[in-house]
């Protein structure tokens, strides 16, 4: 099954020179997986399962701009034990695809705060589509803290960053990410690629340790706790 939307790129949604923003663009993914649940009678209204990001993996050939409406399709591209991984794909006005997305899902109990197998039942509802794919792969290779540390700077949880679920929103690891650019890296403006790694939950009032470390090929972003025992998330940002 593709599920299928449309968005307005409206003006909170986009940077200086009018581009869709990675942000902006997770939020989009958010929403619209959310309302393939909700075609599954899967969504936080109907079901005591819950699904939790683990990895994302963003293509962009072309963004977005201010004032396009644009064309999201996602899938379940594959179902497996505690695991879901799903892909999206998003279209400009002209019906050219922009950019293409993979992510990788476990799904927990809401009441019991367990891993939850995916039923047979729900496998059906999704109607995965295993051949469909713009990845060579469904489940994303883990990353690696990196093995230096050209800066780092700590960030206080406020009540904002905060979602239903009582932790971080996925979308505002991002923003740490991007708030921890040094000044010339962040105007020379947004890569194209990226690979997020979500390793555990960042919840209200914590303190936590971002680090930035220069690559070959882009930039890797560490977030860990305050005093540095819990890794939280990896991010890559891929020239």
């Amino acid at each position: 099954m593709v599920f299928t939307a449309k968005f307005y790129i409206g003006y909170s949604d986009i940077n200086k020179d009018y581009n869709l923003t990675n942000t902006s663009l997770l939020k989009l993914f958010e929403n619209v997986a959310s309302m393939h649940s909700h075609v599954a009678k899967d969504d936080i209204n109907e079901s005591e399962g819950r699904w939790f990001l683990t990895g994302y993996h963003v293509k962009i050939t072309k963004r977005p701009q201010y004032g396009e409406t644009v064309t999201i399709k996602t899938w379940s591209r594959d179902m497996k034990g505690v695991q879901a991984s799903r892909e999206f794909e998003v279209y400009n006005e002209k019906d050219e695809l922009c950019l293409t997305g993979l992510s990788n899902w476990i799904r927990i109990n809401a009441k019991t705060l367990r891993l939850e197998r995916i039923s047979p039942e729900l496998y059906e509802a999704y109607g995965s589509e295993p051949e469909r794919s713009n990845f060579n792969y469904s489940w994303i290779e883990k990353l690696k803290e990196s093995e230096k540390n050209d800066y780092e700077k700590e960030f206080h949880i406020e009540r904002n960053f905060i979602d239903a679920n009582n932790h971080m929103n996925n979308v505002y690891y991002l923003d740490l990410a991007t708030n921890i650019l040094p000044e010339e890296v962040y105007q020379a403006g947004e890569l194209n690629q990226f690979i997020i790694m979500y390793k555990s939950a960042i919840k209200y009032d914590e303190t936590v340790n971002c680090s930035f470390a220069i690559e070959d090929d882009g930039y890797r972003i560490t977030i860990k706790a305050q005093d540095k025992s819990d890794l939280k998330a990896v991010i890559k940002m891929i020239k």
